[in-house]
């Protein structure tokens, strides 16, 4: 089968302008041209593709199933020639990392660091971003690596490997009743004020879980978009909050926070590293992945508890389809 790469990128116009003359103008193609084409394309395939109606087209389930695979073509090929250019003109692009906020709570700038110090020609841009975000960008190609939590299905062209588990604790002002207690359950939490990050987010949408898996009420009396930020509405008596290790340790002596360890199975939150596929990646984006799997302390692929039902494998891992939302 010979397909034309002319052929495809019109089709994919088309269907995002909803239109075969607007599609043809997008190419400098006469309308005419643009509907052999398209028809010349359905033979090939053996697949009617667009169906042709009075305010413009819509695609088939074929036509669907063509235009996602050529929309992350296009996108590959695009990023393929961006980087033949770079590397015929001496050009290094840059490795492209997305992250959750919650590994940016601990060990990964540190590793970036340490990676740039091992590699100081490699350039590494950085940006935080959900999970549900991160998977997408990583999928498309418009991330070489992205650090997740598996609390969302994996795409099935994504490989994860465990980078980190990241233990969760509780934060409450010193005055608060529960500042005596050695370990609270998530039931004990859910009594009180609860400050949270962006409504309908990853960390919300796992601790609306944690509660609705108990039958507890929750009550979030404000929301902010970063967990120093929790912690200094903690301090100022806006509620409690479960926060990562590491930022209550930062926190704590400075705000005079209470820090009580979160006697439930899903306070050790997993991280992943993931990649499209290793074979492909870039020289340096591989070396940046083999740097953070390096630094993955031992043991760190055990987990337990109701949202992480088993282990992940080692070599791959695609996420757990019980949970609906990004971290």
């Amino acid at each position: 089968m010979r397909l034309d790469l002319f052929s495809l990128k019109l089709f994919v116009d088309i269907v995002e302008e909803r239109s075969i003359g607007k599609g043809a103008a997008k190419n400098c193609i006469a309308m005419s041209a643009a509907s052999k084409r398209m028809s010349d394309l359905e033979q090939k395939l053996g697949a009617p593709l667009l169906l042709r109606q009075s305010r413009g087209v819509v695609t088939t389930g074929a036509g669907d199933t063509l235009y996602k695979g050529m929309t992350e073509t296009l996108s590959r090929l695009a990023q393929l020639a961006a980087a033949v250019g770079d590397t015929a003109n001496g050009v290094r692009r840059p490795v492209r990392v997305l992250a959750n906020l919650t590994s940016l709570a601990r060990d990964l700038p540190a590793s970036l660091k340490a990676f740039a110090a091992l590699h100081p020609a490699v350039a590494v841009e950085l940006d935080e971003q959900p999970t549900a975000a991160t998977l997408q960008a990583v999928s498309r190609g418009d991330a070489d690596l992205g650090i997740v939590a598996p609390i969302v299905p994996y795409p099935p062209n994504i490989v994860a490997f465990r980078y980190r588990v990241m233990r969760h604790v509780l934060v409450v002002p010193a005055n608060h009743p529960l500042a005596a207690a050695a370990s609270v359950t998530f039931d004990m939490v859910a009594r009180h004020d609860i400050v949270s990050l962006e409504n309908e987010g990853g960390w919300d949408s796992l601790l609306r879980k944690a509660a609705e898996e108990r039958g507890s009420g929750w009550r979030v009396r404000a929301r902010v978009g970063s967990f120093d930020a929790v912690c200094r509405l903690v301090a100022s008596g806006f509620g409690v909050a479960i926060v990562p290790s590491p930022t209550a340790d930062l926190h704590a002596e400075a705000l005079g926070l209470r820090v009580l360890a979160l006697d439930e199975p899903w306070a050790e939150l997993p991280l992943d590293v993931c990649v499209r596929d290793v074979a492909t990646l870039a020289p340096d984006a591989r070396q940046l992945l083999d740097h953070l799997r390096r630094r993955t302390p031992a043991g760190v692929r055990s987990m337990a508890g109701f949202l992480f039902p088993k282990p992940v494998p080692e070599r791959a891992s695609r996420g757990f389809a019980d949970s609906t939302s990004s971290h």
